[in-house]
């Protein structure tokens, strides 16, 4: 066995996804594993440009010219099996001179999931400005503006409704500055008991209290530490915890429960809250102190009614997301249908819209909007063609289900219909099913 046979037997039997293609980009060699993963035969995919195989080809040439390496990127494939979701890292090959020979590309199901609660474990921001979507004016310039301000060490004040999307912008203030690489830490005022805020925040000693853990532990503050801290629902917390909070932004340090000393914190404050604090500090809820500390660089985020222009590319962004994270069909959107999108007052703001696509795409119909609720009405036989209810066309889709399962292998599936190779042509031209919809149809045949 020479070198290079026995380098091509070690990459078919790796239990990853490889490829190797030429610096332009065409396949030389595939491993059995991909093969799996995408559902393709070796003839299907070597010779041909490996960028066929992406449904977003142009973002990973872009990755390749700027990065010249991919190391774990969210990639979705044009594959036959159902998964179509996977993680790809790609390496050029240099020559002697070089000279970029080869590239190999490595394909994984399960780095980015595991990458992703990694991230979200370790106190890292997922989110990004370039998650936020927008064509209306007013809203371009408000993300301006938190692009500005995201390396100011001034504290950040989010107000909006529920919905609206305060910890994505939070997320990625803190992904646009100078402490992307350091923690952020994530808070909710609301949801965690008056009794625990305290020791959730400012963390305790040894012995603290009853049930305190032997070692003492840090509190959220520590773990932000040269990072960012996110209190969201602050209109929530506890009015004795906001005194804390108070000195805590004016003095930098924190003092844990049961402890003496004072620990020096390099913190950016962004704070959050549904409600508004004007008012709660009208009412005596909320400490006028505070607000004016917290409030030094406001961000007031509108509803999704103030900016209903979007409607239709949040529309279009989310059944796209969706869509391929469900593996499932996108669902034409009728001019009737959006104009009732349009008109609708989404209460529950871009999560509710988001929430409802993705209803949506598991319903395979979009359900009506009625007032302030939404309407479910099953499909009934008024939702399909009186043609969809004939025996022929249910025998039509069967053929068609059982083509694409076997990857339109014309012998196969007459095989597994119980019908001769005849019969199935026979009735393929019947029901006008062209072999072609498969670009592999042809080449399968011949490979047989």
């Amino acid at each position: 066995m020479d070198y290079r046979e026995y380098v091509n037997k070690v990459i078919k039997n790796i239990p990853l996804g490889i490829a190797i293609t030429d610096g332009e980009g065409y396949v030389k060699n595939v491993n059995n594993k991909l093969l799996d993963m995408f559902g393709y035969k070796y003839a299907n995919i070597v010779g041909k440009p490996i960028f066929i195989l992406f449904k977003e080809p142009n973002e990973i040439k872009k990755l390749l010219m700027d990065k010249k390496s991919i190391i774990d990127e969210e990639v979705f494939i044009n594959a036959k099996t159902n998964r179509i979701r996977f993680t790809l890292s790609a390496y050029p090959i240099y020559n002697a001179n070089g000279e970029k020979k080869d590239i190999i590309y490595i394909f994984d199901v399960t780095k980015k999931e595991r990458k992703m609660a990694d991230r979200i474990s370790q106190n890292k921001a997922i989110y990004t400005f370039d998650k936020i979507i927008s064509q209306n004016e007013r809203f371009i310039r408000l993300i301006h503006f938190a692009k500005e301000i995201s390396d100011s060490k001034s504290t950040i004040l989010i107000t909006g409704e529920s919905g609206t999307g305060k910890e994505v912008f939070a997320q990625s203030i803190h992904n646009y500055s100078s402490r992307r690489n350091e923690p952020f830490v994530a808070i909710n005022s609301g949801a965690i008991p008056k009794s625990l805020i305290e020791s959730e925040l400012f963390g305790y000693e040894e012995g603290a209290f009853t049930g305190a853990k032997k070692e003492g532990r840090p509190g959220k503050f520590e773990l932000a530490h040269r990072g960012t801290i996110f209190l969201d629902e602050i209109g929530e917390m506890p009015y004795d915890m906001q005194t804390r909070l108070l000195r805590v932004i004016e003095e930098g340090t924190v003092s844990r429960i049961g402890g003496l000393d004072q620990k020096v914190v390099d913190v950016r404050i962004i704070a959050a809250s549904n409600r508004d604090l004007k008012e709660e500090v009208e009412k005596g809820y909320f400490r006028k102190d505070l607000f004016y500390r917290l409030n030094v660089l406001p961000i007031r985020i509108p509803p999704l009614r103030e900016r209903k222009d979007d409607i239709p590319l949040l529309v279009d962004y989310f059944m796209e997301k969706i869509s391929l994270r469900l593996n499932k069909k996108k669902i034409s959107v009728s001019k009737e249908k959006m104009d009732e999108l349009m008109n609708y007052n989404w209460p529950g703001n871009v999560r509710e819209l988001e929430n409802f696509i993705e209803l949506s795409i598991n319903l395979g119909y979009m359900p009506k909007l009625e007032g302030e609720k939404i309407e479910f009405k099953p499909k009934d036989i008024e939702n399909y063609k009186y043609e969809h209810l004939m025996l022929d066309h249910v025998e039509k889709m069967h053929i068609i289900k059982v083509l694409k399962i076997f990857s339109y292998n014309i012998t196969k599936t007459a095989k597994a219909l119980g019908i001769g190779r005849n019969t199935l042509y026979r009735k393929m031209t019947k029901y006008e099913i062209d072999c072609a919809e498969s670009e592999h149809c042809s080449i399968t045949e011949q490979s047989d």
